[in-house]
């Protein structure tokens, strides 16, 4: 089965490779290709026929671009609107597979497939008696997709979050969250697996490295929080977006670092919008100004120990909180306080004259 999986994933990969070094124009047709394929497959329930039968792909499937719907993300276990995979026949979910690796880079769907694996592990291991598989995920199409108009789409399950809008020239990808349960597999064939160790490992050897007055300034607090700050969950509506004026920059600044330590820094930038196509990547790393970025660190900064790290800046907030089952239970997302769910007001477009 492994052996199975690790060569579906070679040729997932290869096959990005190739599509990464076309014009970057191809990214927003690839989505488009891939969402009316799907729309495609279900349109015979449009007629009546799947209802009869008791399954409205169709109108699972899709929801218009304003729904209310487009800014519920959720990242827990939960009853979600549209299509689960598990009501999918095996060409549509090789069509979101399609949708998923038209967005993201190499590394990004290699993470999201490993997040939706472990569910797997987390079946056996879990004691709550909460359903666990890879067939709980959900995709929902907001609006029609088109190169010419907006549009957007939703990939959800536990720990999964991935919403994107799409606009003639720009793409917007937040919020995008990566969580990880466990954190670190500490049994088993699979024993000493880490999705996000990558970025953990940078950031504590980031933090590690500050001298005495640095760290201080760095380490705001002794205890990590429950729950990263910028999440919804169990809050009103009218609270969701109450994190983009109450949180604020804390630590060192990335400017203030030394040459090495903002290289660390990049790393870390690069493992969060490296998520994403090397063309939708691109133009949100050309945004970012790092050195006015902020660091903050609370928790321990023993590995295996509850901490949590989190980067901002005028429009980048990456958070990253390893608390849950005694520091092993990963939520990490990225937001834009400015612009998240809207890709119209990012103003970054696709440098197709460098292709």
């Amino acid at each position: 089965m492994i052996r199975r999986l690790v060569g579906t994933l070679a040729v997932l990969l290869l096959s990005q490779t190739v599509l990464a070094q076309g014009s970057a124009v191809a990214v927003t047709e690839a989505m488009v290709r891939a969402a009316e394929g799907l729309l495609a497959t279900v349109d015979g329930g449009r007629d009546g026929t799947e209802q009869m039968l008791g399954i409205d792909r169709a109108g699972m499937l899709s929801l218009p671009f304003a729904s209310d719907q487009r800014e519920n993300w959720q990242f827990w276990p939960a009853a979600r609107v549209g299509l689960p995979l598990e009501q999918m026949t095996a060409a549509q979910r090789k069509l979101v597979h399609e949708l998923l690796t038209a967005t993201l880079s190499a590394k990004g769907y290699l993470k999201a497939v490993h997040i939706m694996q472990l569910e797997q592990i987390l079946d056996v291991l879990d004691e709550g008696g909460l359903p666990r598989s890879v067939d709980h995920y959900v995709l929902i199409l907001f609006g029609e997709p088109s190169t010419a108009a907006t549009w957007g789409w939703r990939f959800e399950g536990h720990h999964v979050s991935l919403n994107v809008t799409v606009e003639p020239g720009a793409v917007g990808v937040t919020p995008s969250f990566f969580g990880s349960n466990p954190a670190e597999v500490r049994s088993g064939p699979l024993a000493g697996f880490r999705v996000h160790g990558v970025v953990e490992d940078l950031a504590r050897e980031l933090v590690t490295s500050l001298d005495e007055a640095r760290r201080r300034t760095a380490i705001v607090a002794p205890m990590a929080p429950s729950e990263i700050f910028t999440a919804n969950l169990r809050k009103p509506r009218d609270q969701w977006d109450a994190w983009r004026t109450t949180l604020e920059p804390q630590g060192v600044r990335v400017g203030d670092l030394n040459e090495v330590q903002q290289h660390w820094v990049r790393l870390i930038l690069d493992e969060v919008v490296g998520n994403y196509r090397p063309e939708i990547a691109a133009a949100y790393m050309a945004s970012i100004d790092v050195p006015s970025l902020q660091f903050a660190w609370m928790g321990s900064t023993e590995r295996g120990e509850p901490h949590y790290f989190r980067l901002q800046g005028a429009d980048f907030v990456f958070e990253y909180d390893n608390v849950q089952n005694d520091g092993n239970h990963v939520h990490s997302v990225w937001r834009d306080p400015r612009s998240d769910f809207a890709a119209g007001a990012l103003e970054r477009h696709y440098q197709t004259s460098h292709r």
